[in-house]
């Protein structure tokens, strides 16, 4: 199955080298089943200070598979948020976005990010204890 790789995950694994994503992040990169997304790329570029940091980002995500966000996406992503704040959640229009990509294309969404917790519908990837 695709798992769909929040922000969060890269910033772990490309520049602190948590073991915690490490091996769970290489796993789906060998078997291929890393997917990545235009909110991903623009946010990880974001935070890259260095031409070197941009290589690296760019090496990494580059032969991935992409999810485009249509825009029945985008209004699946207001629809998420405008559902959490009537729970009374405040939820990021970038973290429903993501999780709207993730529930439309099928696959499994791999964050830290404890607020895809309170998103109904959205599935998240844990490591596999074989």
């Amino acid at each position: 199955m695709s798992v769909l790789v929040d922000t969060s995950v890269w910033i772990e694994y490309l520049e602190r080298n948590n073991p915690l994503v490490e091996e769970p992040l290489d796993d789906l990169l060998l078997r291929g089943e890393a997917v990545s997304a235009g909110l991903v790329l623009a946010e990880l570029r974001h935070g890259c200070r260095t031409q070197a940091q941009v290589g690296m980002m760019m090496e990494a995500l580059q032969p991935l598979p992409y999810v485009e966000a249509s825009r029945d996406d985008w209004l699946r992503a207001g629809e998420l948020a405008a559902e959490g704040a009537a729970r009374g959640r405040r939820l990021q229009i970038g973290d429903c976005l993501l999780a709207a990509l993730a529930m439309r294309a099928g696959c499994l969404l791999f964050t830290l990010d404890r607020d895809f917790e309170h998103i109904p519908g959205v599935k998240l990837y844990r490591k596999r204890t074989n």
